[in-house]
């Protein structure tokens, strides 16, 4: 994966509020240079779900604030997400504008305390995932295109180019699906398909 793939956060930003703008309904997703992913569901235009490194509303988007750069991808299309209890769509992108442009962000997160990342948005150098077979990453590929969508192949772009054993590989997949039971539902096939 070339560099120039990823944009800076306020780049991102810019996508998020030109989609909103236009009252689109779909997801927007971002992978981010320390290979986390975002998901923000919008419907008519109002962002209705966000997560973000295993935290979902308020705490992701306090998160989210850490990005540094990422690449982007938006599914257009009907959403199956329950409304969560979030600012109303031109606070967050405020909000997330304030974090890029790296002013103050006050208000609609700061309840939340910002746990650290454990990465940076630094690229590391990797064992360019020696440990998998081109199989072994087609299969989960397609297994976590189930769970998340589209999103799955620039996930494992990111997670497998960097992971130098199965297990591992499937560990930090598991780590992106949203819902805990999904992710264990993941783990189980991951290891029945290629254990």
């Amino acid at each position: 994966m070339s560099e120039e793939t990823y944009i800076p956060f306020r780049d991102l930003v810019n996508e998020l509020e030109q989609l909103c703008s236009a009252q689109k309904t779909g997801v927007f997703f971002i992978a981010t240079k320390a290979n986390r992913s975002a998901q923000l569901m919008m419907e008519d235009g109002k962002i209705v779900f966000i997560y973000f490194f295993n935290k979902r509303g308020r705490d992701g988007l306090k998160l989210m604030t850490q990005i540094k750069a990422g690449r982007f991808r938006f599914q257009e299309g009907p959403i199956n997400a329950k409304p969560m209890d979030l600012p109303p769509t031109p606070e967050i992108i405020d909000f997330l504008r304030s974090a890029a442009s790296g002013t103050e962000a006050e208000g609609i997160a700061d309840t939340v305390e910002a746990p650290s990342l454990k990465k940076t948005d630094e690229p590391t150098a990797s064992s360019a995932g020696a440990g998998l077979t081109p199989d072994q990453k087609d299969k989960l590929e397609d297994l976590l295109a189930v769970y998340i969508g589209p999103m799955a192949a620039i996930i494992c772009e990111d997670h497998l180019d960097t992971a130098p054993d199965l297990n591992t590989a499937i560990e930090a997949l598991a780590s992106e699906v949203p819902s805990a039971d999904q992710a264990a539902s993941f783990r189980n096939e991951a290891q029945k398909k290629l254990g």
